[in-house]
């Protein structure tokens, strides 16, 4: 029992022991941290310090201006200049005197000047000024109020009338007479006439049949009807009429020409407008003999039959015909007269 009780405070005296010495670390601890943020501020401190000093060394390296000595020079000047005009300055008031007197000289020395020129100053915006491609051509007020033209403009010699002498205005080159007329010119107002015709065109009018052949393939926009050539069916908006290769190809009505060209399948083509929206094409062309925008009369011959191209190789040669009225196919075979 005696045993137990000895080895129970053993235990709480070494239990005591462990808590003093931890407390005891902890302010040990403490301390040595303390001790290390003095340090640390301590050294910041002397750097700041150190580095203070140094930059106010450095700026003061000799390039500083001391204003306060500038106040001090202002007698010495104002002295030397009195000793340049002869005076000597006692004081201020006799210094701001002398300023006075160089001011009075400079606007004396100003004026005589002004007296010495030998022409009247003159201002932008007085509306003396003349500006060579500004001004030129346009009125201008001289010193004595009179309006001059400003490329008449002279300036006065000194002592000299003060009136302005306009300069002689250049005489206009004689306008060339018109030559006579020609009859060149008198064929251009014809072709000009021809231009101005006035078309029109009704279906009550009629076409005239261009070529006497038969025709080889029939205008078809209902049903579509065959071609030999491409061995297949489609519907037809114009009409090929068979003719042999040479024969003439006369207009079927009055029209101008708009359009000469050529296209693959139909070879060299015409196309006129014959008034009212209705236009015409032939196809299948050679020889064609009108120009563009050239006017065109009925029965006129304007080419030959070509030989057909490789479109048409089965059918043989034919004239291709098409005839519109607003960009709509019509018939042309229903219109013949």
């Amino acid at each position: 029992m005696f045993c137990q009780d000895k080895i129970a405070l053993t235990k709480k005296k070494g239990k005591a022991a462990m808590r003093k010495n931890r407390r005891n670390n902890t302010k040990k601890e403490r301390i040595i941290m303390i001790a290390s943020s003095v340090f640390v501020l301590s050294a910041l401190t002397m750097t700041g310090i150190y580095m203070k000093s140094n930059n106010a060394e450095k700026q003061d390296d000799g390039y500083m201006i001391d204003f306060t000595a500038l106040e001090d020079n202002v007698e010495d000047k104002f002295q030397e200049i009195a000793d340049n005009q002869g005076t000597e300055l006692d004081n201020h008031e006799d210094m701001g005197n002398t300023a006075d007197n160089l001011v009075n000289d400079i606007a004396e020395d100003i004026n005589s000047l002004e007296d010495d020129l030998d022409y009247i100053p003159m201002e932008a915006g007085s509306g003396l000024v003349t500006i060579p491609g500004l001004t030129d051509g346009t009125n201008e007020e001289v010193a004595d109020g009179s309006m001059i033209d400003g490329n008449e403009l002279e300036k006065p010699g000194k002592g000299a009338d003060s009136t302005v002498t306009p300069s002689p205005s250049p005489t206009p080159d004689p306008e060339p007479e018109p030559e006579p007329a020609t009859e060149q010119k008198e064929e251009s107002n014809e072709d000009t006439e021809a231009v101005s015709r006035t078309l029109h065109f009704a279906e009550s009018d009629g076409l005239l049949r261009p070529v006497s052949g038969e025709v080889l393939i029939p205008f078809s926009m209902d049903s579509s009807v065959y071609f030999s050539t491409l061995d297949q069916f489609k519907y037809n908006s114009a009409l090929m009429i068979g003719a042999a290769v040479g024969d003439t190809v006369s207009a079927c009505a009055e029209g101008k020409v708009v359009a000469i060209f050529q296209d693959s399948e139909i070879g060299h083509a015409i196309t006129m407008e014959l008034g009212d929206g209705y236009k015409i094409t032939y196809g299948q062309l050679e020889n064609i003999n009108v120009a563009l925008n050239s006017y065109v009369d009925r029965g006129q011959a304007i080419a030959t039959v070509a030989a057909p191209t490789k479109y048409f190789s089965v059918e043989g040669s034919n004239l291709y015909l098409k005839l519109t009225a607003d960009g709509t196919p019509v018939n042309p075979e229903a219109l013949f007269r």
